[in-house]
């Protein structure tokens, strides 16, 4: 690896620095939700039910992709901050074993996944004919879950590395092979719903090969380390474990949550599960500049903090906030305004666009802000310190089930009553995580990353690592 400073840490304002990693970053995002969005509506022209179909186990697909937190959640902060403080030898040998060990990691969540696939479609109601076609698109995905493990910790890493562009690249050569496929498959040859699961893991796969091409050649002849010694001495990923385990325990609660409360909706019938699903995917290419602007933050703070400048770590997290609520009034005015023919556009089911248009209203509210909570969460990742999401992000989590069956049955709000129940709840978040932090960063300082080098000594003079 160079150890020229890295592109993405070179001079300028903070808005300038944040804007190097979040642009990349938020064009490969928004490429993958457009993406998503198109195989959505190819999905959609088999009918509603293909479409819930995709809607209901993506959130279980979700909870199983959460255990990649593991290995991704503390990625950019913590290679980040050791480029930000000249380790950059660590940061190498971090970037090369995380992602060879999240394959692991995927293997292990799809095997546990397997196992429970049988509830699943009981919870979601999936019976006959469409259990069939739900039973062929989840063993599709499971089977391509440890590449989107691999995706999770390979955009990670690269970002930390100061490389957003090689991370853009990586997916959008993921999603160029998902694109091209989906329509093949689900419509040139008939192979119905499960056709695009099997183009989202050929593209995670893709994607996933890109990034370890581009993450070798970052590092150099030099520090590349043969694919055994990457899973050797494992104990120099706990400062990434340790950052990540508190998120992914949050995440996997979250996620669990969410797939009851779409086995909840699944009762009021499979219009409301794909007009969920649908609301999901829209609201994801509203606030996709978030997907960039958070991960930016996180690895900037972390950079910061690294170099002893904590006023600029904390003037990165309000430039975040500013960029992400400015986003968000433009989205929130489009679902209110005009949800109808974009509802439409994916499935000209009556019930659905019915459904679909009250969904998007009352999400509009929320979508001001889902993008505060994201960024505070990145945030806390930058400083170390992930304990306070966790424990708003379980609160708020655990009162959601309650919260939606209040709204949907004692206030008559019936399917409505879910998403009613996550909007709300996330205005709580957000406002709990920014003024949490304020008040930690104001009176402690930043909890350091445990230092891993005595456990890497240096190569003898004139060797490579």
């Amino acid at each position: 690896m160079s150890g020229a400073e890295e592109d993405a840490f070179a001079g300028g304002s903070v808005g300038r620095q944040m804007a190097r990693i979040a642009l990349p970053l938020g064009l490969s995002a928004g490429v993958r939700y457009a993406v998503d969005l198109a195989n959505a509506y190819w999905v959609g022209k088999l009918g509603v039910v293909a479409l819930s179909i995709v809607a209901a186990l993506g959130t279980f697909m979700s909870l199983s992709r959460m255990f990649a937190g593991l290995t991704s959640a503390g990625t950019s902060a913590v290679v980040g901050r050791m480029v930000g403080e000249g380790r950059l030898r660590e940061a190498s040998r971090v970037a090369q074993k995380v992602t060879a060990v999240t394959l692991l990691l995927g293997v292990g969540a799809a095997l546990l996944a397997a196992g429970f696939t049988g509830f699943a479609l009981d919870a979601l109601r999936f019976h006959g004919p469409d259990r069939v076609e739900a039973t062929r698109y989840l063993t599709v995905l499971l089977c391509g879950l440890p590449f989107s493990f691999g995706m999770m910790s390979m955009n990670g890493v690269l970002v930390g590395l100061g490389r957003p562009r090689a991370s853009m690249w990586a997916s959008s050569a993921s999603l160029v092979v998902g694109f091209i496929v989906t329509p093949l498959l689900v419509r040139g040859l008939g192979t119905g719903v499960w056709g695009a699961a099997v183009a989202q893991v050929a593209g995670d796969a893709c994607g996933y090969l890109v990034g370890l091409r581009a993450l070798s050649g970052h590092v150099g002849e030099e520090a590349r380390l043969p694919w055994r010694k990457r899973f050797q001495k494992l104990r120099e990923l706990w400062p990434v474990v340790r950052i990540g385990a508190p998120l992914t325990v949050d995440a996997v609660i979250h996620a669990a949550v969410w797939f009851g409360l779409v086995a909840f909706l699944a009762r009021y019938g499979s219009e409301y599960v794909a007009a969920q699903g649908a609301e999901e995917r829209l609201t994801q290419i509203l606030n996709v500049p978030t997907e960039g602007i958070a991960p930016a933050t996180a690895t900037l703070v972390g950079y910061m903090l690294g170099k002893g400048r904590r006023d600029d770590a904390l003037r990165v997290v309000w430039t975040g906030l500013g960029a992400v609520f400015a986003v968000a009034l433009f989205g929130a005015a489009l679902l209110r305004l005009a949800p109808g023919p974009v509802v439409a556009w994916l499935c000209n089911d009556a019930s659905f666009v019915e459904v679909g248009v009250q969904v998007l209203a009352i999400a509009s509210i929320g979508l001001l802000f889902v993008g505060a909570r994201d960024v505070m969460e990145a945030s806390f990742g930058g400083v170390g310190n992930t304990i306070p999401p966790v424990v708003i992000g379980l609160t708020v989590a655990l009162a959601r089930f309650p919260l939606a069956w209040l709204i949907a049955v004692r206030m008559d709000k019936g399917g409505l009553g879910v998403t009613w129940a996550v909007n709300v709840s996330l205005i709580a978040q957000a406002g709990l995580l920014l003024a949490w932090f304020l008040f930690r960063f104001k009176h402690t300082t930043a909890r350091a990353i445990d230092p891993i080098a005595a456990s890497i000594p240096p190569p003898p003079e004139g060797r490579a690592a």
